[in-house]
């Protein structure tokens, strides 16, 4: 994947400075970056399997909450873009973590006398916002952390809905992958009817996203999966968030 980005700054879906290495994978990552770029490593070189439906043949019936209201597009993938099942099990085991790592460190997060975020309701203003905040390929930059340690519950779905219809056809910018990542590790474990309903649209257009990259690389496997692999990664950690992280799997068929 290429890392100019013309519109907003790099590409790489999220933000890991270039002196984080993956250290010794047989112990404890040693900082969220770590952790992050194994999982990002992991989830680009994992083994792939060809039907996206076989998921729900190896997760029992009882561990499923299934919705009516999704309906698969029955569109084929390429191996390349589909994470491995045992890839999917050990991230959803992770992310419990992961979260709760995440929302330690906003509780422990003091926020500048001079920060201020955008008028609750004015989604243009948090648009320029958070496309600005994630242009700068700065490892020192915290304005994403300080801003989920400033918003509630209400902002970061809100957030999430507007990101939702922000969302292109065809890419994962980098802005979108990092604030999506911050904002559902900083969501309540257990959420009502409406905010599951936001993650699932969410979900929905990262899905199509991932089908449009598995088009297009489709008569070029090799060159083009490599060239979105880091992208590719991300949409399989966000998607993969939602599905497994919030009991969704009917979302993976």
């Amino acid at each position: 994947m290429s890392s100019d980005d013309s519109l907003y700054g790099q590409r790489g879906a999220f933000p890991i400075p270039s002196d984080v290495a993956l250290g010794d994978l047989d112990q404890e990552p040693e900082s969220g970056e770590q952790y992050l770029l194994r999982v990002m490593a992991e989830a680009a070189a994992a083994p792939n399997f060809v039907a996206a439906s076989r998921i729900a043949k190896s997760v029992q019936k009882a561990d499923i909450l299934v919705k009516t209201d999704y309906q698969p597009d029955n569109v084929v993938l390429v191996d390349a873009v589909i994470p491995s099942e045992q890839w999917c099990q050990q991230f959803a085991k992770s992310l419990k973590q992961d979260r709760s790592r995440f929302k330690q460190i906003i509780r422990q997060t003091r926020l500048p006398e001079d920060f201020a975020l955008p008028e609750a309701g004015n989604s243009k203003a948090w648009r320029t916002f958070c496309y600005e905040t994630c242009s700068s390929s700065s490892p020192n930059d915290r304005r994403v952390l300080l801003s989920l340690a400033a918003m509630d519950q209400t902002m970061a779905i809100r957030l999430i809905k507007w990101m939702t219809t922000w969302l292109t056809s065809d890419r994962l910018w980098r802005a979108e992958g990092v604030w999506l990542w911050c904002l559902i590790l900083k969501l309540d474990e257990l959420l009502d009817q409406d905010d599951m309903h936001a993650l699932r649209e969410l979900c929905r257009r990262l899905r199509k996203i991932r089908e449009s990259i598995s088009l297009t690389i489709g008569h070029n496997v090799t060159d083009q999966a490599v060239h979105r692999s880091e992208e590719i990664a991300a949409l399989n950690i966000l998607i993969i968030s939602v599905t497994r992280g919030y009991g969704q799997l009917d979302m993976e068929k």
